[in-house]
């Protein structure tokens, strides 16, 4: 009997220890190696664009945790969005950038969409970031001129793809335009901020750098903010010139 006993005490304390060295064990976890995921921001205002036209946005992921951070999905909440992202394993310190594409054909008034980020994140395993755009309307008192620029060689000037565009100040105070976003690389703009008079208007030169050649590659934008008496924005589309 005593014997049975002290064989029950050693199994009880033996099952003890080895439940305390799992605790330890994944308390050590849950403070150890974990990858973190942190976006540059959680939304994106487009402000005021037209319709059947495409824009983009840049988000970027950067993990901030000390293991390697991996998106599972992205998951756009309609069909008028793509996202691509340049890579889904994010190591340690480093970003990925996530390509926001949003096409606004046959749409009309305010837009508001969602796109669902999944990853490992053990604290945060879904991530969502929304736009917004004000779509085939144009600002009661500021607006571009023309409103979509398309490229092409056809008319250019020394060779050069360049395109102007004109932002239209109809306040009766000053106002101040800053470009917001230009994403697409091969593109370059001639000033970033512009002060408007009442009445007046500011010129914005973007010149295309290079020719594309893949057709993903043609519509971007350049997103433009105004601030005087109240704050808005605008967003141009950008026809790229297609080498084919």
């Amino acid at each position: 009997m005593r014997t049975a006993v002290n064989i029950s005490r050693l199994l009880l304390l033996t099952m003890t220890l080895i439940l305390t060295a799992t605790t330890t064990v994944l308390a050590q976890v849950s403070k150890g190696r974990q990858p973190r995921i942190e976006v540059s921001s959680d939304y994106f205002y487009f402000g005021y664009m037209p319709t059947n036209a495409i824009v983009q946005h840049l988000y970027w992921i950067r993990n901030t945790g000390n293991d390697t951070l991996r998106i599972v999905s992205v998951k756009p909440g309609c069909g008028c969005t793509t996202a691509p992202l340049s890579k889904d394993a994010i190591a340690p310190g480093d970003s990925a950038q996530l390509k926001v594409v949003f096409d606004s054909k046959n749409m009309n008034g305010k837009m508001v969409k969602d796109i669902d980020i999944f990853s490992n994140d053990p604290n945060k395993s879904s991530t969502v970031v929304k736009f917004f755009a004000v779509v085939n309307r144009e600002h009661d008192k500021v607006r571009a001129e023309p409103n979509v620029l398309r490229f092409s060689k056809f008319g250019s000037k020394d060779g050069k793809l360049v395109k102007s565009v004109e932002i239209v100040n109809n306040y009766d105070t000053e106002i101040d335009i800053t470009l917001i976003e230009l994403p697409a690389g091969n593109f370059k703009i001639d000033k970033k901020t512009a002060k408007v008079r009442p009445g007046a208007k500011a010129t914005f030169t973007i010149e295309q750098l290079t020719s594309v050649t893949d057709e993903a590659d043609v519509m971007t934008s350049a997103t433009f903010e105004f601030a005087g008496n109240e704050t808005d924005r605008m967003t141009v589309p950008l026809v790229a010139h297609l080498q084919r």
